[in-house]
């Protein structure tokens, strides 16, 4: 498998599509096919409460990520065919908090 790493995001109390918010080096990441093997968003710093899930994460819906450290990752997948879509992946990330996020392919 190849590591993909990502920029640290910066939340903005606001629910986003995980993907739109990516970049590497400052750019935003663009491409076609978000399936992925294994991903890992761990909180760098946070006061409150963070939360991953669909496109009906809010305050109160979605996986919380409540400490700093603390985070969400997807079991690694063997088989060649199984993947995860990231691009179904949503976060709320409180204001000034900061995500890293990582992924497999």
């Amino acid at each position: 498998m190849k590591q993909i790493s990502y920029d640290d995001i910066t939340g903005s109390g606001v629910a986003a599509q995980l993907i739109t918010l990516l970049k590497i080096g400052g750019v935003a990441v663009s491409q076609k096919n978000w399936d992925t093997k294994y991903w890992q968003a761990v909180m760098i710093s946070l006061s409150g409460t963070a939360r991953i899930g669909d496109a009906n994460v809010s305050a109160t819906n979605g996986i919380p990520v409540t400490a700093a450290g603390g985070g969400q990752f997807t079991p690694p997948i063997a088989f060649a065919t199984d993947k995860y879509e990231l691009s179904d992946v949503w976060v709320l990330i409180p204001s000034g908090a900061v995500m890293s996020v990582a992924r497999w392919v």
